[in-house]
């Protein structure tokens, strides 16, 4: 059964930056020098990601309609062979219009990044907090358009 609402949260990971990924590991102790983090930006940004996805799944857990459902996931941008396919199902499935489809398939947007139904929301390298992405996610479940059933 497709979801209602789909929440893609897009983040860059410390890997990203320093050229490690699948070929190698790197710890959680890798980006600390001392006390001091080498990395807080990208460590922050990944709370942030979290708090996000955290947020959207306990405050639309509990919804009062069961047949509604939000489904969240957490993306890493180098994984193509899943976002590409995952973005375009979106794009086909809830329609957001020909400009904000092709921002999403060309992923023509900055990283962190937060797609709801097919449609960046969030603004130049900020993600929404967690009070305005539900409210957007709130939104598209009130809607009364149907997605158009992806066969």
């Amino acid at each position: 059964m497709a979801a209602d609402v789909s929440v893609v949260l897009i983040c860059a990971t410390p890997e990203h930056v320093v050229g490690a990924g699948c070929c190698g590991s790197i710890t959680q102790y890798a980006f600390s020098s001392g006390e001091r983090k080498s990395m807080p930006g990208r460590n922050r940004q990944q709370l942030d990601v979290g708090v996000l996805h955290r947020a959207v799944r306990q405050f639309f857990s509990t919804s009062v309609d069961e047949r509604k459902r939000v489904d969240v996931v957490v993306v890493d941008p180098r994984n193509q062979l899943y976002l590409a396919p995952k973005l375009m199902r979106d794009v086909l499935r809830y329609r957001p219009g020909w400009r904000a489809g092709l921002r999403t398939l060309f992923q023509h947007f900055p990283l962190p990044a937060a797609v709801v139904n097919g449609t960046v929301v969030c603004s130049p390298r900020r993600l929404p907090d967690p009070d305005q992405l539900c409210h957007v996610v709130a939104e598209r479940l009130a809607s009364p358009k149907c997605p158009v059933s992806a066969g």
